[in-house]
Formats: structure tokens, C-alpha cells, sequence
């Protein structure tokens, strides 16, 4: 009976610290925090999208997407979805808690179709902060 017990606590614990591990330590890449936003655009699932931003720019991308319902959005860059939508990702940098995605929208040619999409670290996941979003490459200031 003392070894079903201490079995039983063993496998307790063992659970309570994958638990508490995935719940409060771990962070998830910023690039597949970015493709799971990307899948609830493609599916439409407005909710799951509107979640992957910011607290602050949720509301400006939800009113965007409610005057854009009649548009297309692989056409209209007025569209959310227009610069946000592509699985074309260069590169990810991070830097602390900031991070970019580059991204180059399939359509598009040349070296101006290439631009970054501000991630910031919300607890222990990446939002989309659409309030610095410029649909341009970041500029790095070096010193030289």
C-alpha cells in the first residue's frame, strides 16, 4: 500500500511541475506565436486573432476589421489581414522583450516588399503591437 501511495504522489508532483512549468515559465517562440495568428486570420476566427494583439492596439485592429467586412483583403491594404497574412517569414529577431518579424507578402517584388511586424512580450506569450507597426523594415541606428 506505501509504495501505490508514494507512486501516486510521485506522479502527482511530477504533473504539478509540468503543470506550473508550461503555466508560468514557458514562452513560446515568437515565430510560431506569429503562424498561430496567421492560421486564426486564415480561418477566420476573428476572436483567436484579435488575441494575438496587444491590449492596447486589440481595439484599433477590431474596428479596422469591422470597416474592412466588404473588402478583399489579399487586395485592399486597408485590410488587417493585407500586410498581416503571408507565411513568407525571413528571419525573427529578438532583443529582451521586443521581437520582429520579417515578413515579405508574396505578391509583392522587389526590396521594398520586405517590412517588420513589432511582437512585445505579454506575459508568457508574444502580442502584435499594431500601434507601432509601419509596414516598412526597421531601421537600426548604428553608430559607425
Amino acid at each position: 500500500m506505501k509504495k501505490i501511495i508514494i507512486a501516486v504522489l510521485l506522479v502527482a508532483l511530477l504533473a504539478g511541475g509540468a503543470y506550473a512549468y508550461y503555466r508560468f515559465l514557458y514562452v513560446r517562440d515568437a515565430r510560431d506565436v506569429y503562424l498561430s495568428i496567421v492560421s486564426a486570420a486564415m480561418l477566420g476566427d476573428e476572436e483567436a486573432f484579435l488575441d494575438g494583439f496587444t491590449k492596447e492596439s486589440k481595439p484599433l485592429v477590431g474596428g479596422l476589421l469591422a470597416l474592412s467586412r466588404g473588402d478583399d483583403a489579399r487586395k485592399s491594404s486597408r485590410h488587417p489581414y493585407y500586410y498581416l497574412v503571408t507565411e513568407n517569414i525571413e528571419s525573427v529577431e529578438v532583443e529582451g522583450d521586443k521581437a520582429w518579424v520579417k515578413l515579405r507578402r508574396a505578391s509583392d517584388q522587389g526590396s521594398q516588399a520586405k517590412y517588420d511586424v513589432p511582437l512585445v512580450r505579454d506575459g508568457n506569450s508574444w502580442k502584435i503591437d499594431a500601434l507601432q507597426f509601419t509596414a516598412k523594415e526597421r531601421v537600426i541606428q548604428r553608430v559607425r
